[in-house]
């Protein structure tokens, strides 16, 4: 949802006791429910927020908005206040922006595109929608002190999307001793066509803060016009990193969310496997996924997730993947939300058996290769899936299935979206916080059976949108609305 500069937005938070009511209401089974009476502080802004993260370490926020930069203390205090727009630019030009270069250069709003700390080198990386998506890194404690930009690199630093209207999601993590910058961007109009790639977060082998870890650590989009995408949120778990995304198909016209993984330490992208995550119920599919959230199960939740599986094994290593979808009636055009949540152990299994079919040359009609017509698949062996977990040259790769992990709701909401997730485990209870389109804040207990308590619902009356974050340490709960 992208608004006009002028608009007022704003991010609210419920003090420490509000939220450890809320937790405490779960565990005491609706003996103590939210005050009213209870503090709300907000802190305002004229432009768009963007992204929000939290130092749990100190309790500072950091807050990207179209134009500038925050820095807050816990109880949203600004510390330091930095603009970033608007500049000179247009998204058909090569930066640096010269006026004898590019005549068509406009004042244009700078969105901010990714907003990640980097606590190991006490820095935190910037990238906005101005210059081609070039990034910078700035100190973690003083955000007015840049530490890294380069505009002069051309297209190897160019990293998050251009487009306000396209989004981008990031995660820093180790690799090889080093630390590397993991991107999934949409491919918009004018950007450089790289849906996914890997980024070095230090000068190596010659190359420079942002450029790709390899040449060949990229996803690229070789037909803009056949398909776009819009990213949800990115994760790692063990040896793998994840994307969530959304795919617009064009021909024929078909939404289909995504999960995508990738071995970390895989600088050829040899493993990379996308398929279909899907939320359906009894009228067909939710094809638009809002927000998903990836966390380790409570014990209730645990048990549960084994007992659907059949398992005498609670999964103690299973994390579970929380994921809002919505679907519009294309009769009557209303609208309806559903929560799903998956087993990202049930999500590898189910890759693992679709890279052996592809390798083993069975059900191939599943399976695609990204951006190519032909059929991928072909008799490599009966082991080749275990013999290389994560892909060789010889094998099929940047590989795709359209048999994916389908799952029921768990709760249904209908005439508004479910926008924002984050979860909480307290005494072995697992709690997930709910943003909704129409300014509501809903707290879901989930085990065997979902529960909402109704009574403890939050109304904000705007709507919520994606970052909603739970400080753990702190227990504070922050919430980021829109006037719109």
């Amino acid at each position: 949802m992208n608004m006009g500069v002028n608009q007022a937005q704003s991010l609210r938070y419920y003090v420490e006791m509000a939220l450890w009511i809320w937790t405490l209401s779960i565990l005491s089974c609706f003996c103590i429910t939210f005050s009213r009476s209870e503090e709300l502080k907000f802190f305002q802004s004229a432009t768009e927020l963007n992204h929000l993260t939290v130092d749990n370490d100190t309790g500072i926020i950091y807050l990207g908005v179209v134009n500038a930069l925050y820095q807050l203390t816990e109880n949203l205090v600004v510390r330091i206040h930095v603009e970033t727009g608007p500049r000179k630019d247009n998204k058909k030009c090569t930066p640096p922006i010269e006026e004898n270069q590019c005549k068509e250069a406009v004042l244009t709003d700078n969105y901010n595109k990714l907003l990640l700390l980097n606590k190991e080198n006490k820095t935190i990386v910037v990238c906005g929608s101005l210059f081609k998506g070039i990034c910078a890194t700035r100190d973690l404690e003083n955000i007015t002190k840049v530490t890294h930009y380069v505009e002069t690199s051309g297209e190897k630093s160019f990293v998050a999307s251009n487009d306000e209207n396209v989004s981008t999601v990031g995660l820093i993590t180790s690799l090889d001793n080093d630390q590397v910058l993991f991107v999934g961007k949409g491919n918009g109009p004018n950007d450089n066509g790289i849906i996914i790639s890997t980024r070095q977060l230090h000068e190596k082998d010659g190359k420079d803060i942002f450029e790709m870890y390899s040449d060949s650590a990229a996803v690229k989009s070789a037909y803009h016009s056949s398909s776009t995408q819009q990213f949800v949120t990115v994760f790692e778990d063990k040896n793998y990193v994840y994307f969530i995304f959304n795919q617009q198909e064009k021909q024929p016209v078909n939404n289909r969310t995504l999960i995508a993984r990738l071995c970390k330490d895989d600088a050829h992208y040899y493993s990379y496997f996308e398929m279909d995550l899907g939320c359906k119920d009894e009228d067909g599919s939710y094809d638009h996924c809002h927000s998903a959230y990836v966390t380790t199960p409570g014990e209730e939740l645990a048990k549960s997730m084994a007992q659907q599986r059949q398992t005498t094994d609670s999964a103690s290593d299973d994390k579970v993947l929380i994921a809002l979808f919505s679907k519009v009636n294309k009769d009557n055009g209303s609208l309806k939300s559903a929560m799903c949540v998956f087993s990202l152990r049930h999500i590898n299994e189910k890759m693992e058996k679709n890279r052996d079919d592809c390798y083993t040359n069975k059900n191939t009609s599943m399976f695609y290769k990204l951006f190519a017509v032909e059929n991928p698949c072909g008799p490599h062996g009966q082991n080749a899936s275990k013999n290389f977990p994560c892909g060789s040259e010889h094998l099929p790769y940047l590989l795709g299935s359209k048999n994916g992990v389908i799952e029921k709701p768990v709760l249904q909401k209908e005439g508004m979206n479910l926008t924002a997730v984050t979860v909480t485990v307290e005494n072995g209870h697992t709690v997930a916080f709910l943003g909704t389109s129409d300014g509501k804040i809903l707290k879901v207990f989930l085990s065997s059976t979902v529960i909402e308590y109704s009574s403890l619902t939050i109304e904000l009356n705007k709507p919520i949108k994606n970052d909603l974050v739970l400080d753990k340490t702190q227990e504070y709960l922050y919430v980021m609305t829109t006037d719109k």
